[in-house]
């Protein structure tokens, strides 16, 4: 066994109360416990809205870019696991499994979301997973804010060379259009759609401004997905939230294509 995953595995990973995974908190940056879970319950006995058993399951494998990753059964307990939806799992798919209000609870996303068909992109720790490929953002006001927020098409493209030095992951959501920026000379920027656990934020960068060349300005608009009107599937961002000391006429939304 001790040749088959790293030291390293095995002192990030731990069991306790029979077969609970509970990381550390130096490993969950805070947050609630979670472990991924293997749902072991049969198809008749899976619904939304109703507890089915999953399975604490190691993930191990070499932590590098492009590094495979591995599953391996952490003992041999079931724990109950309450099931949020929308989405419905099969026998032997994998959840992430959270500890919620003293019980275990776990989302699926539909994946496509709505129907949808059509290219679809991922976000690193976003829990809207897959995202539609294409987004269109509508702004209400174009004139707000010195002209801050443009209504346009956001893209799940490479990020282009001119912004490698702001470490951006290698594919993102960007604006296919380029707008100038008024307060800054003119200087032409773009639409950058990020996303963390359930929150997603709206900045603009720059390949080149008075500011620095590339730059990243700060989060201009935030929407938490689980709020009323925003979801992942379909994928809808309607109720959001500029920055503070923002013109109250601002108002963006961004739709799945």
């Amino acid at each position: 066994m001790a040749g088959l995953v790293s030291r390293e595995d095995f002192e990030r990973l731990r069991i306790v109360n029979d077969g609970l995974v509970l990381p550390g908190s130096n490993l969950i940056g805070g947050g609630v416990p979670a472990f991924v879970g293997r749902v072991t319950s049969q198809s008749s006995e899976i619904a939304v809205g109703q507890f089915l058993l999953a399975q604490p399951t190691f993930v191990l494998g070499s932590e590098v870019e492009g590094g495979g990753g591995t599953f391996s059964p952490a003992g041999a307990s079931m724990v109950p696991v309450f099931l949020v939806g929308p989405g419905t799992p099969s026998t032997g798919d994998y959840l992430i499994c959270k500890y919620i209000d003293n019980r275990w609870a776990a989302e699926k996303m539909d994946g496509r979301g709505g129907g949808y068909t059509g290219p679809v992109g991922t976000i690193p720790l976003c829990s809207c997973t897959p995202i539609p490929a294409t987004l269109s953002m509508t702004s209400l006001d174009p004139n707000c804010n010195f002209q801050m927020f443009q209504s346009c098409s956001i893209r799940y493209q490479a990020t282009p060379a001119d912004y490698a030095p702001l470490r951006l992951p290698s594919m993102i959501y960007l604006s296919d259009e380029s707008f100038p920026d008024p307060v800054a000379g003119g200087a032409q920027f773009r639409y950058y759609l990020g996303c963390e656990y359930n929150m997603f934020t709206l900045s603009r960068i720059y390949s080149a401004s008075p500011y620095g060349s590339p730059f990243h300005d700060g989060i201009l608009y935030t929407w938490v997905v689980g709020g009323y009107a925003n979801t992942c599937d379909p994928f809808h961002l309607d109720s959001g939230t500029a920055f503070p000391g923002s013109d109250a006429s601002c108002f963006v939304t961004i739709d799945g294509r």
